[in-house]
């Protein structure tokens, strides 16, 4: 038994079908024997692979008034779920539109130590600078768990992180524990993101890490600093003074070509293209 998993939920329309294949195409960058998981919430999919394993769930769908039907916490939540089911010693969570760039699996590992590990939120470092946003934040059935200085809770990124498995279970417990409480009256509370769900939960629970940003990189350079160097990728958040090697970058396919908008050079958004497989997925 591989002791690593990539772990995925994917569900809605084909764009995510279609960013979930390109993730998993990307794992052919990772040198050592893994696993994959899927929580598939759509019943699509059909993978006869000893090395995938697939589970069939249900999440509730909200239909909002926005074009891109963003705000979708009971799908969001699966991810939390990924440790009923692995069985490996490790798993990295990725959402579907994320891309292994460089294999640094075995260094995150050994950073993690016994922690759990994700990266700070490039543009809302903290609790209240997502509070203070100008979204509007729905914040019944929040209070029991809001600090009282909201600054003083560092806000994670939750589209990739990587856990333990049996030694992490009390974070996802926390993570549902919240989750149920704050959505108990059935209500849709806008704003209540996973991520800010998460942030509670692990500022609760305490034993996790930042990574640098590199771990998990928007690929747009006026976002995060980013560098091409002899043919690797390097980048970092904001507020970090070294690059990394980039594990991941995190950007649809339907949007990398729209990543010039964002500081990225053109002649560097070739590459980009290469490495994301955007010729193969637009």
């Amino acid at each position: 038994m591989s002791k690593v998993t990539f772990g995925f939920i994917v569900g809605g329309d084909d764009a995510y079908y279609q960013n979930l294949m390109r993730a998993c195409e990307s794992l052919e960058r990772v040198k050592q024997d893994h696993e994959v998981l899927i929580i598939d919430m759509d019943d699509r999919l059909d993978i006869d692979d000893p090395h995938v394993k697939i589970v069939k769930s249900e999440a509730k769908q909200l239909d909002n008034d926005d074009d891109r039907n963003y705000f979708q916490p009971d799908i969001w939540k699966k991810r939390y779920e990924l440790y009923k089911h692995v069985e490996t010693d490790y798993c990295f969570y990725l959402d579907t539109d994320t891309v292994v760039i460089n294999d640094r699996v075995d260094e995150l590992i050994e950073e993690a130590e016994d922690k759990f590990l994700c990266t700070q939120h490039w543009w809302v470092p903290t609790l209240g600078n997502y509070l203070n946003t100008g979204e509007k934040i729905d914040r019944t059935n929040t209070g029991k768990y809001m600090p009282e200085n909201p600054r003083d809770y560092p806000y994670a990124a939750s589209g990739a992180f990587l856990f333990q498995k049996d030694k992490h279970d009390a974070l996802f417990e926390k993570y549902q524990e919240i989750y149920d409480h704050i959505f108990s009256d059935g209500k849709l509370h806008s704003g209540v993101t996973d991520e800010m769900i998460l942030c509670l939960a692990l500022n609760e629970w305490g034993n996790f890490k930042f990574t640098n940003g590199s771990f998990n990189h928007c690929a747009a350079a006026a976002q995060q600093p980013m560098e091409l160097r002899d043919g690797v990728w390097y980048g970092s958040n904001p507020n970090e003074t070294e690059m990394k090697p980039i594990f991941l970058f995190h950007s649809a396919c339907q949007n990398v070509a729209t990543l010039g908008r964002y500081g990225t050079d053109p002649e560097l958004l070739e590459e980009i293209k290469k490495v994301m497989y955007w010729e193969d997925y637009q």
